[in-house]
């Protein structure tokens, strides 16, 4: 079976067959080249080759073509899907070959790896096609002896199942069905005696006695659970089924046979007992990335999946990561267009939460407070995109990408960029997870969920970043795993010439005006620093959520989330930073995360946030307060109106600096006072947004203290004079013949 690229080698006659006449694996694997997947021609894959151009529906086979069609089948499931598998129309005698597309084929790639799939396509896209193509393949080729078991919502969903296995097992040519008049089907079941397979479904009962009954019974290496959120106990059903089924997936294993979970899901409730299991369990799940592809073999596959992977709890209150993956497609990743979407819902009649979960893939809760307006979460939600690169590091770890990877670093050297980073104790539980940001538009650009992680190995990775690229400023949460990558950068960063006090978030920096002696410290060069310093004051870097006051993380939502939600929201992009916003909730007036869900992601988005808001002397960190948000257009298409007035208070702040700078340098202090007062004139035309902002006199501080040392560096620099008298009839302290500043004259 060739799933990656190195699999290849193995069948060294195997060909890429690129003449096949399914044309949607031919544009399916275009769209794998194009997202840079190395791996892109797996689905095309023809072990044999004599088979290239062969119709398998012929009427003029030999029989020597027709075992080598089957042979194929059985050694290649995509050759079964592009070339023999037929699904029927409904309403009509047709039939019309398999569709390829990013979903149905990640489900066979993933099904084949032995991993636990949730999948999660909106209506209508051919997600129960898929999985019912996949029985017929291991029903009628692949498996021996096997049952397989489908546990669905409701009478309906079953005997349709049963009814659509049945149909495409009956577009198979002939001489490749295993059925006969002996075999059983019976709106419940479908046997192929042949074989001594075995497809048989249940549907949920509704005592806990019963759904735990029916759990013990499904003792396959082959379940699906369809329609979950929307089964009565699948809470019960689900874990009695996984605890009894460890027996034959052991058996299948050694066999060399299929074994494998797979829940197709509509989105659900959350606040329903068992639509929030459901949930739970599909977000412990590693999000779905074609990157997935390129991994060397199973074993790297599963290193990477439990890498990103959100984990779980044990029982004994700690967390551990799974081998399990979430994917999850909108309409348009499936190529469909807006269009085709909205008439979908307008043929089903949905609206409001009916429509989201149906087509939006969206998990409602009806009795839970979200903190943020309608308006502005459906603003968010709609920036999602998907990464438009996916990065996989030496250790592991895959970020997700918002820039094209031929534009990263020029991206990244010429912009400047904040990173929130959540940290955990990085052993399976809750996600360390990374946001960065771009200053000028505050939209994310990068992303990643890191799960199951060698902690050293993890700090050497972020140290990378910020050695890297010399534009980038991390904000990191301290509490958890974070005072120990803290203490990492403090050792490494030195080294290679960083000074982490103009890297890393401090509080040294935050409360300069307020214990100015530290501040004035850590402005000696590093090299004439005392050599404890990182030792004193290392607790001083991270944003230290733990307790109350100003760092809280009761506070970090409240000073930033409805500013970021506001400014940025229509840049937020990431869907899993996105799913955490649209899952947060206010009980007994605090905003949190619902019970069993994260909200990493959200922290490290809004840990950036805060620093571009309630952040003091940026300066000193190489931001330019006056970029923030400077080509920000969170309301659609900018008018020509708003496009005036935000090039003005530019124009206002650009001078105000400019003026703050001639305050640092300027000696007199008649001069000075005119000068301060020119910038108080300037900044009451400032017009803040909703949540911004701007102290004109943190701004004068920061000048009169720029100007006190640049005094002290001179006196340190020159050589003490005698005291002359100064010369009788010359009363200006500047010399004749010198440029005289407009105010002086009397130009003001």
């Amino acid at each position: 079976m060739i799933l990656f690229l190195d699999d290849f080698r193995q069948y060294p006659q195997a060909i890429i067959d690129t003449d096949t006449s399914n044309q949607s694996f031919l544009r399916l694997a275009t769209i794998y080249r194009r997202m840079s997947v190395h791996n892109n021609a797996f689905l095309l894959a023809l072990i044999n080759p004599d088979l290239q151009g062969v119709d398998p529906f012929s009427a003029d086979l030999t029989l020597e073509q027709m075992a080598a069609i089957a042979l194929e089948c059985k050694s290649n499931p995509f050759y079964f899907f592009r070339e023999v598998c037929r699904i029927p129309v409904s309403g009509t005698n047709e039939a019309v070959p398999f569709q390829a597309n990013r979903g149905n084929i990640a489900l066979i790639w993933c099904f084949f790896n032995h991993l636990m799939i949730f999948l999660m396509m909106i209506r209508q896209t051919g997600k129960s096609v898929a999985v019912d193509s996949l029985m017929v393949l291991l029903l009628n080729f692949i498996c021996v002896n096997t049952e397989l078991n489908l546990l669905t919502k409701d009478e309906v969903l079953r005997r349709t199942n049963v009814d659509r296995v049945k149909k495409i097992i009956d577009e198979l040519p002939p001489y490749l069905q295993q059925r006969t008049r002996q075999d059983t089907h019976n709106g419940e079941e479908i046997t192929i005696n042949r074989l001594g397979n075995k497809y048989k479904t249940h549907v949920p009962q509704g005592s806990e006695k019963g759904a735990y009954k029916v759990g013990r019974g499904l003792t396959t290496p082959v379940i699906q659970i369809d329609e979950g959120p929307f089964q009565p106990n699948v809470s019960i059903a689900v874990p009695s089924a996984l605890a009894a089924r460890n027996a034959a997936v052991d058996a299948a294993r050694a066999n060399g046979s299929p074994y494998g979970v797979i829940f197709t899901n509509t989105a659900g409730k959350i606040d329903d007992r068992d639509g929030a299991f459901i949930y739970r369990m599909q977000g412990s799940a590693a999000p779905w990335t074609e990157k997935f592809y390129d991994a060397e073999n199973a074993e790297e596959l599963e290193r990477l999946v439990r890498k990103s992977s959100h984990g779980e709890k044990t029982p004994d209150g700690s967390r551990r990561s799974v081998y399990r993956v979430n994917i999850t497609f909108n309409h348009r990743q499936l190529g469909k267009t807006d269009g085709w979407l909205r008439e979908k819902i307008e043929e089903a009649a949905v609206t409001g939460d009916d429509a989201n979960r149906d087509f939006f893939n969206m998990w409602t809760s009806g009795t839970q407070t979200h903190p943020l307006r309608r308006e502005i979460l459906e603003l968010i939600v709609r920036s999602r995109q998907e990464p438009k690169h996916m990065e996989i590091s030496r250790e592991g770890y895959i970020t997700r990408w918002y820039v094209q990877e031929r534009e990263i670093e020029a991206r990244m050297r010429l912009g400047r960029f904040v990173i929130g980073l959540d940290p955990s104790n990085a052993s399976g539980g809750d996600d360390i997870s990374l946001v960065a940001l771009d200053i000028d538009t505050l939209e994310v650009i990068a992303a990643g969920t890191y799960n199951e992680t060698n902690i050293l190995l993890f700090c050497g990775w972020v140290a990378q970043w910020l050695i890297r690229w010399d534009t980038t400023t991390l904000v990191i949460e301290n509490r958890s795993l974070g005072q120990a990558l803290i203490d990492y950068l403090l050792y490494m960063l030195p080294g290679h010439g960083i000074d982490p006090f103009r890297r890393l978030f401090n509080r040294i920096v935050q409360e300069y005006d307020e214990l100015p002696a530290r501040y004035h410290e850590i402005q000696v060069p590093m090299g004439r620093r005392p050599t404890d310093i990182y030792t004193r004051y290392k607790k001083a870097f991270g944003f230290t959520t733990s307790g109350g006051g100003t760092y809280a993380r009761s506070e970090l939502y409240s000073a930033s989330l409805q500013l970021a939600a506001k400014r940025a929201g229509s840049n937020a992009h990431d869907p899993v930073l996105i799913q955490q916003v649209a899952h947060l909730t206010t009980r007994n007036g605090r905003i949190d995360h619902e019970e069993g869900l994260h909200d990493d992601m959200v922290i490290g988005w809004l840990l950036a946030h805060w620093l571009l808001t309630r952040g003091k002397m940026l300066s000193f960190y190489g931001i330019d307060d006056r970029r923030i948000g400077s080509a920000l257009n969170a309301g659609g298409q900018e008018t020509m109106i708003d496009h005036q007035r935000r090039r003005e208070q530019q124009a206002i702040q650009d001078e105000i600096g400019r003026l703050a700078d001639e305050l640092s340098r300027e000696p007199n202090e008649w001069v000075a006072a005119r000068i301060e007062h020119q910038m108080r004139l300037l900044d009451r035309r400032i017009v803040l947004e909703e949540g911004e902002i701007f102290s004109m006199d943190t701004l004068i501080n920061q000048a009169k203290e720029k100007k006190r040392e640049r005094r002290l560096l001179r006196r340190a620099a020159t050589p003490a004079d005698p005291p002359n008298p100064s010369p009788l009839g010359f009363f200006s302290d500047t010399p004749p013949g010198a440029n005289i500043h407009t105010l002086k004259r009397g130009g003001w």
